[in-house]
Order: C-alpha cells, then sequence, then structure tokens
C-alpha cells in the first residue's frame, strides 16, 4: 500500500499558491496530464437552480452557467465576484464581459463569458444572477465557486 502511495505521489503534479493578501494557502495535487483548473459552483435562489463551470487554462478564464426555474423569456444580468456569496468582493472583469441571460419557453438559460483573466485558485470567487439586465442590487441567485481539482 504504502509503495503504491508514494508510487501515485511521485507521478502526481503537486502546486501551491498563496494569497497575499488573506495568507490562504490553495494546495493541489493533480496528473501531471492535467492541464488548467476546473471550478464549479451550485447556484441556488427561491425558484432558480443551476450551476456554473470555469476552465481556467493559460491565463484565460471561461466561465459557463446553466439555469433553471426562470420566468420564461425573462433576462438576467450575471457577473463572477471575489469573495463568497455572502461578502462579495471585487468585480472580475468588467461588466461588458458578461451577456445578458435570456430564459427559453421552459425557463432554462445558458450563458458563457470569456475573462481574460486567470482565476487565483487562492482566492473565493461567487455567481451572481441578478434580478433583471439592468438592475444589478438584487441578486436573484448565487453560488459559490470551488476549485474542484
Amino acid at each position: 500500500m504504502a509503495v503504491a502511495l508514494a508510487a501515485l505521489l511521485s507521478a502526481a503534479c503537486v502546486r501551491t499558491r498563496t494569497d497575499p493578501v488573506t495568507g490562504k494557502v490553495d494546495v493541489d495535487v493533480e496528473s501531471p496530464l492535467k492541464r488548467g483548473e476546473d471550478w464549479k459552483a451550485g447556484i441556488a435562489g427561491g425558484s432558480i437552480t443551476g450551476q456554473a463551470r470555469a476552465a481556467v487554462l493559460n491565463g484565460q478564464s471561461t466561465v459557463t452557467v446553466n439555469l433553471n426555474g426562470l420566468a420564461p423569456s425573462a433576462t438576467h444580468a450575471w457577473r463572477i465576484f471575489e469573495g463568497k456569496c455572502a461578502t462579495a468582493g471585487a468585480l472580475v472583469g468588467g461588466d461588458a464581459l458578461y451577456a445578458p441571460i435570456t430564459a427559453s419557453a421552459d425557463g432554462t438559460a445558458q450563458a458563457s463569458a470569456r475573462l481574460g483573466v486567470a482565476l487565483d485558485e487562492a482566492k473565493d470567487y461567487n455567481v451572481r444572477i441578478y434580478a433583471s439586465p439592468t438592475e444589478t442590487t438584487t441578486v436573484a441567485a448565487c453560488g459559490d465557486l470551488s476549485d474542484s481539482a
């Protein structure tokens, strides 16, 4: 058993990253063949449920949001922020990166954004869905992104 564990760890890629503000350290043990980082979030609020996935590769983050339980044909703004849902911090990227989400007749929707920056493994992030495309103070649903490595 110990030999198998040692072999596994010797083949793994160990990465650490420290947030310079909080001092929080992120440690990942992954396959050396894996490229990039994967993040995910469960989104919930009122009747809205869904998920977000972020793929970070080569200094870029692409986030895709899938939602259910929206009012048919309703349009919502969405954004990624530093911090957790309860304590959102700075916006990641600019407002123009996030195209509004418009629900189909069955109340489902999907949207994507390329953020132009890599999500930092030592930080927390959250996905916020707003009540409308123009009113971005009322959060209709939220989900905390986590590094799923």
